[in-house]
């Protein structure tokens, strides 16, 4: 058992995510980049997930609105950021005039790791920290 995520590794982690959200569609496995990925999603049992309201059955219907529209397995199916900032859930705490925008794409080192596993993405998660925080010790 996974202690952390209280599952039995990757595997039980996908099926919890897929009893939620359901299975992908063949067209959303096959954009996947790799092969290996492809074959691995095709081996879970196709279902429709049970979705928001059944696993929050108390949460506010904006609330699960917005979930809806991030929690997408296809990318190109999540609302925009620039849309989703615009939903009512958010119309009483933002303030527009604020808000800024990156000059350019953020590329967060992390994310070219070929092989990018809990240790490492620690060791990157505390160095951020430690911008703000110089006294936050290394690992």
């Amino acid at each position: 058992t996974d202690y952390k995520y209280h599952t039995r590794g990757k595997h039980d982690q996908l099926n919890m995510i897929f009893n939620l959200i359901g299975t992908p569609s063949d067209e959303d496995i096959e954009l996947l980049e790799r092969d290996d990925a492809k074959r691995y999603i095709r081996c879970f049992a196709k279902r429709e997930g049970e979705g928001f309201r059944a696993k929050f059955p108390l949460a506010d219907g904006d609330c699960l609105d917005i979930l809806d529209k991030m929690l997408r397995f296809s990318p190109a199916q999540r609302s925009p950021v620039r849309d989703l900032l615009e939903h009512r859930l958010f119309a009483e705490i933002r303030d527009p005039p604020a808000e800024t925008t990156a000059e350019e794409y953020v590329t967060l080192e992390f994310e070219t790791e070929p092989d990018l596993d809990e240790g490492l993405l620690r060791k990157y998660f505390c160095k951020q920290v430690r911008v703000y925080h110089p006294d936050v010790p290394e690992l």
